[in-house]
């Protein structure tokens, strides 16, 4: 009796068996580069571009190995990111090269979602085995090291998760362990989140309970809105994306009553918000973000204060068709201090113009439309709530698009979550048919 084996691999050139064997070990290692990076960054001022290097590894050999099998993508690719630098490219001469390199680095992360996204799928095509196996080994040691800064930073290690306000009297600042950017944390937890909770809930709901309080709990410790409001949502409704008609006919009575008590859970969250804010050391920031900016300072962070700023700018320093075009950051930097209004949209049509937001609405119309294709399962329906989760972060909170920590995990949830569930699925269907 002879076993089978993901042959497929033989069929292939050797640029490609090459890149994506060395792929397959260095990608699940990601979380854990971005945490001795930050842990470099903390301990000697220095983190010697360990992150750097090794995404522009990992950038370097999908653009490898998509080259052999689809060359018109690896070519549309880079014209999009030519494109994108256009603008900045004529502004140049006022700047820094530096801020021409910060562009550069800026675009390969704006683009990145979509390259892995397809190169994933290449993947699966050609070595589906291997495939599966990365999904699910990136995610649980992604998990782990996640876990691990944690409670390292419960011990007083690492980082806070924000800095102190002046004025302000804050029990509690967060923490994140050795990672550096809250907010690209927030937005990768919700990631991983949407990916463990599709995993366990077919297998155990004791290990779903497991995943959802640990991410409720590591969403608090960040103490984002964005992580807290978006954990709270994915392990709500998820189980709801399980279920099959059948299940909503013969559950209804039990599905009413749950309905009722979410309702009266909220208004008593709603009813005790405040000692809630102060149990968890929000309330005097939230406080002090009211009294100055309002609020659509609590809701926004005060970004639309920002963005409102930095547009005021563009238009006095700049020809319309250098805002067409994009400026760049160092165009902004030149006249603002605070040049990221951390909206995405925003931030990618100031810096790069009509191609920036244009690249923006693509990225998140491939995933919806992945998600739309795959709507009869219930991992292509998960894969559209996270899609719509994160197009509302990126919206309103940013450092999604712009995001040098979330663009891997996010395009491998997106190509590979709905194969490798699709077992399980059917097993799920027989059980409620």
């Amino acid at each position: 009796m002879t076993k089978n084996k993901d042959v497929s691999w033989l069929n292939t050139s050797w640029p490609d068996r090459y890149a994506d064997g060395f792929l397959c070990w260095l990608i699940p290692w990601f979380l854990l580069v971005d945490s001795v990076n930050g842990a470099l960054l903390q301990s000697s001022g220095t983190s010697y571009g360990l992150a750097v290097g090794y995404k522009a590894l990992i950038l370097a050999l999908m653009l490898l190995s998509l080259s052999q099998s689809q060359p018109k993508a690896v070519l549309l690719w880079a014209g999009a990111a030519l494109l994108l630098l256009v603008g900045p490219a004529l502004s140049s001469w006022q700047q820094s090269t530096n801020w021409l390199i910060a562009d550069v680095q800026l675009v390969l992360k704006i683009l990145s979602p979509l390259l892995g996204f397809y190169y994933f799928l290449s993947l699966r095509k050609h070595q589906p085995i291997a495939a599966q196996r990365l999904f699910y080994f990136t995610f649980a040691l992604s998990a782990a090291v996640l876990l691990i800064n944690m409670l390292l930073g419960i011990s007083g290690l690492g980082y806070s998760a924000y800095q102190p306000l002046d004025n302000v009297q804050q029990s509690f600042l967060g923490i994140k362990g050795y990672f550096y950017s809250t907010n690209e944390l927030s937005a990768l937890l919700l990631v991983l989140t949407a990916a463990l909770l599709s995993i366990t809930w077919p297998i155990s709901r004791w290990a779903y309970a497991i995943v959802s309080v640990l991410a409720i709990g590591m969403a608090l410790l960040l103490l984002t809105k964005t992580g807290l409001f978006g954990c709270l949502l994915l392990v709500s409704i998820i189980p709801i994306l399980f279920m099959q008609a059948t299940f909503w006919r013969e559950k209804r009575s039990i599905l009413l009553t749950a309905v009722l008590l979410l309702a009266l859970l909220f208004i008593l969250v709603i009813v005790n918000f405040a000692t809630l804010l102060q149990a968890l050391g929000m309330y005097n920031k939230l406080q002090f973000v009211y009294q100055q900016r309002g609020i659509s300072g609590i809701l926004l962070s005060s970004r639309d204060f920002y963005a409102g700023q930095i547009w005021i700018t563009v238009q006095q320093h700049y020809a319309d068709w250098q805002s067409w075009l994009g400026v760049g950051q160092g165009g902004v930097a030149l006249q603002l201090k605070k040049y990221f209004a951390e909206l995405d949209w925003f931030d990618l049509f100031i810096f790069y113009g009509v191609a920036g937001v244009s690249v923006f609405i693509a990225t998140f119309a491939v995933f919806i439309t992945y998600s739309l294709k795959h709507i009869q399962l219930a991992s292509g329906r998960i894969m559209l709530l996270l899609t719509i989760v994160l197009l509302a972060v990126s919206a309103v909170a940013g450092h999604v698009m712009t995001s040098g920590l979330l663009w891997l995990p996010w395009a491998l949830c997106n190509a590979l979550l709905i194969p490798s569930s699709e077992q399980q699925l059917r097993k799920i269907c027989e059980r409620h048919s």
